[in-house]
């Protein structure tokens, strides 16, 4: 009987020996046949990598691992390392488990990113605003402003006396929108300001300063689709200017003045309060 069990036991022994040289065997072929076709690093995809996954992130939570590939075999702009220059890359859209990592698929931002977030319900609306009109710098995307605009007063009729008023050139200012939200920011002139290649004598008697303060600058707000509408209108026809607004500070959408009630005096518009 114990004879019976230590030949069981060594022929056990021997299958296990045998298929550890089995398996040595064809593993070593499968290496040796790649290191015959020149084998080259190449990156796949082991998990789902998300897009705004940055290659770093995607390497080190092991979501693509490098391998060797015949060099025959690798894809054309398949990605071969992870280094400096370009770690910082994030998955342009989602890569799925078992594709090679292809360079193209990493960019400074997902494809489907927006370059700004607009609101829901919303409509993004630019403006050009100069420096004192945007209130210098002191607005940044999340600022709530007031937006005015000054425009003409005009008379409707063909009477003398809309002839006569509308001859004044009267000027008022109204509010457009009391309180929107911004939502994006240029901090870079729309134009660039004359005087930048101006002679010192220019700056010494601030004509450069004057041309940097005139340059217009990109304000874009989140509007209602009504507001939009009057927004662009007022932004074509009129002057705008914005107004900061403080905690809790409400302006009234009614409010406006013009050349006779500015100082305190009565409004030249009839009826106007």
């Amino acid at each position: 009987m114990k004879r019976r069990i230590v030949a069981v036991a060594l022929a056990l022994v021997l299958a296990v020996a045998g298929f550890g040289l089995v398996f040595s065997y064809v593993h070593g072929a499968d290496a040796r046949a790649v290191e015959a076709q020149n084998p080259v690093t190449a990156y796949v995809v082991q998990k789902l990598v998300p897009a705004g996954t940055s290659l770093q992130d995607a390497q080190e939570q092991g979501l693509i691992e490098a391998t060797k590939v015949a060099q025959s075999g690798r894809p054309s702009g398949v990605l071969s390392a992870v280094d400096a220059s370009n770690k910082s890359l994030v998955a342009t859209t989602d890569i799925q488990p078992g594709e090679f990592v292809m360079a193209a698929r990493f960019g400074t931002k997902p494809a489907n990113e927006k370059a700004i977030s607009v609101p829901a319900g919303k409509v993004a609306v630019s403006v050009q605003l100069t420096d004192p009109q945007r209130i210098g710098q002191f607005i940044t995307p999340g600022s709530h402003i007031a937006v005015y605009a000054t425009h003409e007063i005009k008379k409707a009729g063909d009477s003398k006396a809309a002839k006569a008023f509308n001859d004044l050139d009267v000027k008022g200012t109204s509010v457009v929108l009391p309180n929107v939200e911004v939502i994006a920011y240029g901090s870079k002139p729309l134009q660039s300001p004359s005087g930048d290649e101006s002679s010192s004598a220019d700056d010494k008697s601030g004509t450069n300063n004057t041309a940097k303060r005139d340059a217009a600058y990109l304000v874009t707000l989140a509007v209602t689709p009504a507001d939009s509408v009057r927004l662009v209108h007022s932004a074509n026809d009129y002057t705008l200017y914005a107004g900061l607004l403080g905690s809790g500070t409400k302006v009234d959408a009614k409010q406006r003045t013009d050349d006779g009630s500015v100082f305190g005096g009565t409004s030249a518009i009839v009826g106007a309060k």
